[in-house]
């Protein structure tokens, strides 16, 4: 959408962009009422490369009569649910974008050959930015279901959770908002058990020198480095977009004490941070989960409902099959250079771009919002084969030889895993 959005001012022809969808949803699985974003309003689709476009979120506000009443209200971060609006206001104006139009499978033949259920296009280059799917560990698979499902599948499942034990797995943004979600509802669990591999539920670091770190000067920085550098760097500093905000943290600890204190015996809550899933199998109509902390205690639970709040992943999309062997691939991500090309057999003046999945090879930033804008520029720039266009933004205050040497020096590694 970005992509789209600056290729239609900018040249207004020469592009299509597809998507299977007739309306555009965002996250429509996981869209709780409350949920909002982790990053500024500004980090929309194309403020940060061109604050003068028509397609930022304010110009959103104003076309639809509510850029004042959206001051006033003060929000502290803004709805996922008005994002979506803005998000599908930009997707309906944009003539260069086609919606319901479902991509089965792309080959190449001198041209890219784009087969939809509706024709076969044509196309010198390709961008792909489908996003990630839902990581479901191992100890999971071969149990999903009705009663065991990721958490961007529950608003599709409607699971009945009435008088029924639910069992939450995953310490982040995502398992915060499933447990608010529940305990909202007015069909609540007999219980909900939250667990997480962290050793607490931990807030997302969203402080002014760690946001340096989701600047374009510091996606080439961490992109330069070596690949040992960079895994480490991931791991060290994951709680810099894998954490959970702070005023969800209080509005979960503020409905734990309604539970507690104000509203006892509707529900029984056990929180297990600190916990690892090492097994799940069946167990009759839901399943039972042994939850292991370190190499000693062992806990069994038992649940009617199991939510995966574990996160996302790569995959290379299914269209793209038919060249699969074609391209190069690490650790579950498709390699690509600089302009965010991916590295392929095939000739260099056909290309194929990827978006949002490559966090691997460019940092914390690769698949969330914060760069989402230069990185659509970045990749336009390439396109049209001009050089990139001068970015006015001076360089992060942290020096390059101290952001390098984080990863030279010894340190606690922040929490992983589910």
């Amino acid at each position: 959408m970005s992509l789209a959005c600056q290729i239609h001012e900018q040249i207004g022809r020469g592009a299509v962009f597809l998507d299977r969808q007739v309306d555009f949803r965002w996250h429509p699985g996981s869209a709780f009422e409350s949920s909002e974003l982790q990053v500024s309003h500004f980090k929309d689709l194309v403020t940060l490369v061109d604050p003068r476009s028509a397609y930022t979120f304010i110009n959103y506000l104003h076309e639809n009569g509510r850029l004042y009443h959206f001051l006033n209200a003060q929000f502290a971060s803004v709805l996922r649910a008005e994002f979506e609006q803005y998000l599908n206001w930009a997707f309906r104006r944009n003539p260069l974008v086609r919606g319901g139009e479902t991509v089965r499978e792309i080959r190449y033949d001198s041209e890219f050959r784009v087969r939809t259920d509706h024709a076969v296009l044509s196309a010198r280059d390709l961008v792909v930015g489908i996003g990630k799917q839902g990581r479901i560990p191992s100890q999971f698979q071969g149990w999903i279901g009705r009663n065991l499902f990721h958490s961007s599948d529950l608003l599709h499942i409607h699971p009945e959770v009435r008088q029924k034990h639910v069992c939450v797995v995953g310490g982040g943004q995502s398992g915060a908002e499933v447990l608010l979600h529940l305990l909202g509802g007015e069909r609540r669990p007999a219980s909900i058990t939250w667990v997480s591999q962290r050793e607490n539920y931990l807030p997302i670091d969203n402080s002014p020198f760690t946001n340096e770190l989701f600047m374009p000067c510091f996606s080439d920085r961490f992109a330069a480095m070596s690949e040992s550098k960079r895994k480490l760097f991931l791991r060290r500093f994951v709680l810099d977009q894998d954490g959970i905000s702070e005023r969800t943290l209080r509005a979960v600890y503020q409905a734990l004490y309604r539970h507690e204190f104000l509203e006892p015996d509707l529900c029984d809550i056990a929180l297990r941070p600190g916990c690892n899933v090492s097994r799940c199998i069946n167990a009759g109509a839901g399943h039972r989960l042994t939850l292991q902390r370190g190499m000693g205690d062992v806990e069994e639970v038992t649940a009617d409902i199991v939510i995966l709040a574990t996160g996302y992943e790569n995959a290379v999309p299914g269209f793209l099959e038919p060249m699969a062997d074609r391209l190069e691939q690490i650790d579950n991500e498709l390699v690509i250079d600089e302009e965010f090309s991916v590295c392929w057999d095939g000739p260099r003046d056909r290309r194929i771009f990827v978006q949002n999945a490559n966090p691997g090879q460019r940092g914390l930033a690769g698949p969330n919002l914060s760069l989402l804008a230069w990185r659509a520029r970045r990749i336009l720039d390439s396109l049209l084969r001009r050089a990139p266009c001068a970015n006015p933004e001076r360089p992060g205050f942290i020096s390059r030889t101290a952001l390098d040497s984080w990863c030279d020096t010894p340190g606690e590694e922040m929490g992983s895993g589910i």
